[in-house]
């Protein structure tokens, strides 16, 4: 089992950060009737879409009865869903409701949506809907009329470390041989951008790789780049370094990483430095805590060379895609910035 399955809450007390949303699914469940039983959850990716329609239907249901979940990339086709509203229509062999749970649901085909929407309007006594999607723009107006909407929202960076603390803490009290650092699971967090479900992914194969999780085994068990290259082509474009840029995108390029990848990395790098810039906090941007000291050095006076670079590294990151002369392309551009735009950093 991976740690997003065994850790993933099994009641509302247990949902990370979703105070709003848990609290009005509390409150329907414990209500004498429930009056709307076609529920739609939206949110990013792995902030608890599913978890949440998991525990209300254990609620509902008292922890017994069906749950029929299924993902619409393999079961959103106009035959699939005909066959699941008629499972709806029957009654609960168990438990008060037959609950259904729909994943992904923005894939399901329009007559698709046409079975839905048929079903949803006539609303069988004893069925309760849960579609849950990233894409809410792409449900039609028709099902939206019919459902009772909830949006999920991105599980802050403190959330997601606090939850991988005690994840990480839990499992050394089962007798698993980990440990960990604030940097590791700070990296982790970031790298997360607000989904649980990925923060505990990227932890296993964290863990897989090591059972030390620090930012050195977070980038080595995820393949990433390593963040003073960055700093350091950064530093040679603001010296207005030629030989130096030459030295360090040849290394990058004879490394075997992914080229192409590896500049549109470089390019989420510089606008996080701009971001730095801006706000002077550093758990604001992407970048490790451990590079903090080489960070602070960036101020107002390095704005204008990194705002500029990035437009730079938009069109190198756009050329890079249709040429052959991935390293003459990077040079080109690079080697020749204005003198005007150079600073010192």
């Amino acid at each position: 089992m991976s740690l997003a399955n065994d850790y993933r809450p099994k009641d509302w007390d247990d949902v990370v950060e979703q105070g709003i949303t848990t609290t009005i699914l509390r409150n329907l469940c414990n209500a004498d009737k429930l009056s709307c039983r076609n529920f739609l959850l939206t949110g990013s990716q792995g902030v608890g879409k599913t978890t949440a329609a998991r525990i209300m239907a254990n609620n509902l249901n008292d922890g017994e009865g069906e749950v029929i979940e299924v993902d619409a990339a393999s079961h959103g086709s106009t035959e699939a869903l005909r066959e699941l509203m008629n499972q709806a229509k029957t009654f609960p062999l168990i438990g008060k409701y037959k609950i259904l749970i729909i994943d992904e649901c923005h894939v399901i085909s329009a007559t698709g949506w046409g079975v839905l929407l048929k079903t949803l309007e006539e609303s069988p006594a004893r069925s309760v809907f849960f579609l849950c999607t990233t894409n809410p723009e792409k449900i039609p107006k028709t099902i939206l009329s019919r459902v009772q909407q909830f949006q999920l929202s991105k599980i802050s960076l403190d959330g997601i470390e606090q939850r991988i603390k005690y994840v990480l803490d839990s499992e050394i009290a089962k007798g698993r041989d980990v440990s960990y650092t604030p940097d590791g699971i700070n990296f982790i967090a970031k790298l997360a951008q607000g989904g649980m479900r990925d923060a505990l992914t990227q932890l296993d194969t964290v863990l897989a790789f090591s059972n030390q999780v620090t930012s050195e085994t977070v980038a080595g068990a995820l393949n990433l780049s390593n963040y003073d290259d960055y700093f350091a082509l950064l530093s040679a474009v603001a010296k207005h370094d030629n030989k130096a840029i030459v030295n360090i995108v040849d290394t990058v390029y004879n490394s075997g990483v992914n080229f192409i990848k590896w500049f549109e990395d470089f390019n989420s790098f510089v606008m996080n430095i701009i971001k730095y810039i801006l706000l002077q906090d550093i758990s604001r941007t992407m970048i490790p805590s451990q590079y903090v000291d080489k960070l602070s050095k960036y101020t107002m006076a390095h704005y204008s060379i990194c705002l500029r670079l990035s437009n730079v590294l938009m069109t190198i990151n756009n050329e890079l895609r249709t040429t052959n002369y991935l390293q003459e392309t990077v040079l080109a551009r690079l080697c020749t910035l204005p003198p005007k735009t150079a600073n010192k950093g």
